[in-house]
């Protein structure tokens, strides 16, 4: 429970209760200003880190815990609530051990944390599910990220000699940023942070095939580009003969792989004497330009594939549950998107 809001005087043990027992068991020992990775934080918002310090000014007061997502090297799939089950926490003023109930948690991020390839509800980092009078805060520092990983570009279109072309394939989806699984979670996002969904992959190039009384010829598709994020979409591969000679079949070529936040080019079709072109390949997208799909050629005889859809940048468990967002930094995708997994 946090201190109460009102009513008879505050009792120092209901301080020492909530946020542990100074030294020299004085009000004025809880006057800090404590630095965990880009926070700058007193013992609770209202409780001053110098001059004069009242009673009265510890009314409604919470325990501040910092779950840490603000050291180490790069991470994948991260719970935060099993973070703060495994104690990797700061507990401000350090007076007393962490609690859940009553306190406010405060996810602080500050290195980059990117997510896994597949659905679109997969997030990098997720809330996770806490008490219900826990006041939960993500907090991305200046050197935080949290990115969706990047659809893979779609296959392009196989052809035969003599049998004509399978389809291109469809780009991969991109998977999601940030999971909110506990009612009015704020997002604050300090300058230079950034919330980005994965992108979508590049959709395969289509097959072509040119038909006349001298010769047949066929021509491949192009591989789709892969999708901005972490990790990023990989380039789908160009079309390639199944039957028949070099001359009679063109390959394509494979598309390009994805970065953090660049997509990739998508790969260019089959050319086969100039008769039959097989599609290119569609790009990846990024925050500047949306996905494709396969695109261009000529005698086509199937289908290109279609553009990857993004993940999103913010997901919630329910549609029910409320996000406060204060955004200083940049946040690239949908926010109101729901389904966390």
């Amino acid at each position: 429970m946090a201190i109460k809001s009102s009513g008879n005087p505050l009792a120092f043990s209901e301080i020492e209760t909530e946020f542990g027992s100074n030294s020299s068991r004085s009000l004025g020992d809880y006057r800090i200003s404590q630095t965990v990775g880009s926070l700058t934080k007193t013992l609770d918002t209202g409780i001053p880190s110098s001059g004069t310090i009242k009673f009265s000014e510890f009314y409604s007061k919470r325990l501040n815990v910092v779950v840490n997502f603000h050291t180490g090297g790069t991470e994948n799939r991260q719970n935060a609530k099993s973070r703060y089950n495994g104690n990797g926490v700061t507990v401000i003023g350090g007076f007393r051990g962490k609690k859940e109930a009553g306190s406010k948690i405060l996810i602080h991020v500050n290195k980059i944390i990117g997510s896994s390839k597949g659905n679109q509800s997969i997030v990098a980092l997720r809330t996770g599910n806490w008490n219900s009078d826990v006041v939960l805060s993500v907090d991305i520092g200046s050197s935080g990220r949290l990115y969706g990983a990047g659809g893979d570009g779609g296959r392009g279109a196989n052809s035969w000699s003599d049998a004509g072309s399978s389809n291109g394939s469809s780009g991969g989806n991109g998977t999601s940023a940030l999971g909110i699984e506990h009612e009015e979670t704020a997002v604050n996002v300090q300058s230079g942070g950034r919330i980005k969904c994965g992108f979508g992959g590049g959709g395969g190039g289509a097959g072509s095939r040119q038909v006349d009384s001298g010769a047949d010829r066929s021509a491949c598709g192009g591989g789709g580009g892969g999708g901005a994020g972490s990790p990023a979409g990989s380039g789908g591969s160009g079309g390639e003969r199944q039957s028949g000679e070099n001359d009679e079949v063109a390959n394509g070529s494979g598309g390009g792989g994805g970065q953090l936040e660049e997509n990739g080019e998508g790969g260019q079709g089959g050319n086969n004497n100039n008769e039959a072109y097989g599609a290119n390949g569609g790009r990846g997208g990024d925050a500047n330009e949306s996905a494709q799909g396969g695109n261009g050629g000529s005698n086509l005889d199937s289908s290109n594939g279609g553009a990857g859809s993004n993940g999103a940048a913010i997901r919630r468990s329910s549609g029910s549950i409320q996000i406060d967002i204060s955004n200083g930094g940049s946040i690239s995708g949908s926010t109101s998107a729901t389904g966390v997994a």
